[in-house]
């Protein structure tokens, strides 16, 4: 199963449950931010609506969650469960879709998430320092690092101190510089 941001597939943000109390049916679905998603929603529902629950996973849950349910769906994203309770229902669904081996746990949507952030040939932000370093013919300030990488400085001084850390970079009167260690250290 191919996973990327922008797609179906994208496990970032979360999966809601948005409903009211004066009408049974709920809305499913996917927002980075469900607060914005909720007050998007309640412009256009003459009905109090709240958030019921929601679930990491974002738009990958939404769909897998949406195929499980499916016989309790309505018009677009709104599902009605009759008298059952739809934070029970999504909950199960989360867990059945999890025993089956189609939704990861908690721990596996994280590395999942990890593997979206960027494509296998994006480098990564110590990847980009170091190359800049590299071709670099004098040791480099912060602000020249993020210049050359397009990285923000706050970020580069942390990943800058983690490469020094262990022995990649050093820094001298406050600039930065690759260490090169010789073959056979």
């Amino acid at each position: 199963m191919r996973h990327d941001r922008t797609g179906r597939n994208n496990a970032h943000g979360v999966a809601y449950v948005i409903g009211s109390a004066a009408d049974r049916r709920v809305k499913i679905g996917s927002a980075g931010n469900a607060r914005n998603r909720l007050v998007e929603l309640q412009s256009g529902n003459p009905n109090p609506l709240r958030i019921l629950a929601t679930v990491e996973g974002g738009r990958l849950l939404e769909g897998l969650i949406h195929e499980h349910l499916k016989r309790f769906r309505g018009i677009g994203e709104w599902f009605d469960f009759g008298e059952a309770n739809p934070i029970h229902m999504v909950t199960d669904a989360v867990q059945a879709l999890r025993d089956k081996g189609l939704f990861p746990s908690p721990e596996g949507l994280e590395e999942l998430r990890e593997s979206q952030e960027r494509s296998p040939s994006a480098p990564t932000v110590k990847e980009k320092i170091l190359a800049a370093l590299k071709v670099s013919v004098a040791p480099m300030t912060v602000h020249e690092v993020a210049t050359a990488t397009g990285i923000s400085v706050s970020h580069l001084a942390v990943k800058l101190s983690e490469l020094k850390s262990v022995g990649m970079a050093s820094n001298s009167k406050r600039r930065w510089s690759l260490v090169v260690h010789e073959k056979g250290e």
